[in-house]
């Protein structure tokens, strides 16, 4: 008898998407400049496309108008940002998690080049901002030290969100690592511009068990290849409006992003600026 686990894209989508919605400070809600046909600015925040109008909130309140009243290039950004509605992902009856590698799976798993899966998201946001005509990301080395270090505080102190739990965000995190790259706030006090992305997936796509006479005999494994991983990732945050959002964001210039292995997981982090 042979049992089939995937652990692919769909239960990887399903677990990382649930894992974020559960607590809304995992998508914080990036409020930007946004100027109409005439040059007039607002501040607000994207609250979605219904039909040809736009959804913007300021302090509270919503305001609904034409998107032919933006200028040209917000009316790209906008509906760029504007993700296809999410379609139901199958999770297995019998399991709601992959299983777990053994310990001696693991010794014997292919190593991860983490800097070619870091090498692939960035090459791959960038595509994505291409695709719509916006300017590529630089990537950084000093923001992505702060990403990385974010992904292996994730991994081996066991917690999944943007605020660690010494109740350090990824502003507070890079100012102590020493990250400079301050630009002025509204009322002139210096504000650190970073927005965060952050992501799981596991390394292996699945697992076929083999049984006989209700006894596992053995387990076959195949592994996903660096670039897999990659895109997974990418296809993910893509998916999430928060995150897409931080992904084609036009203000931002640079990208860091780090990554960790941990045993059968992949954690993740991408910092803009």
């Amino acid at each position: 008898m042979r049992l089939l686990w995937h652990a692919g894209l769909l239960y990887l989508c399903f677990q990382v998407t649930a894992s974020c919605l559960a607590d809304e400070k995992i998508f914080p809600e990036a409020m930007r400049t946004w100027k109409d046909v005439d040059g007039r600015e607002i501040q607000a925040v994207f609250k979605g496309l219904e039909g040809d109008r736009v959804k913007l909130e300021k302090d509270g309140q919503v305001y609904i108008f034409s998107v032919s009243r933006l200028s040209a290039a917000d009316q790209s950004y906008a509906r760029n940002l504007q993700a296809p509605p999410p379609q139901p992902l199958p999770i297995a009856p019998d399991a709601t998690k992959p299983p777990p590698l053994s310990d001696l799976e693991l010794r014997v798993a292919p190593d991860v080049n983490v800097a070619l899966v870091e090498q692939h998201v960035v090459f791959l946001v960038n595509e994505a901002r291409k695709a719509r005509n916006l300017k590529p990301l630089d990537s950084n080395d000093r923001i992505a030290l702060v990403a990385r270090s974010h992904s292996m505080d994730m991994a081996t102190r066991g917690f999944f969100a943007h605020t660690n739990p010494d109740g350090e965000d990824a502003t507070a995190r890079a100012s102590k690592a020493g990250f400079t790259g301050l630009a002025g706030g509204s009322e002139g006090q210096p504000s650190l511009g970073l927005v965060e992305n952050i992501g799981r997936v596991g390394r292996y796509a699945s697992i076929q068990v083999v049984r006989r006479d209700g006894e596992v005999i053995r387990r076959r494994i195949r592994w996903q290849t660096e670039a897999k991983m990659a895109e997974q990732l990418v296809l993910i945050w893509m998916a999430i409006p928060a995150f897409r959002m931080n992904i084609l964001d036009l203000s931002k210039a640079y990208l860091g992003v780090g990554v960790h292995v941990h045993r059968e997981h992949l954690f993740a982090t991408q910092n803009f600026f």
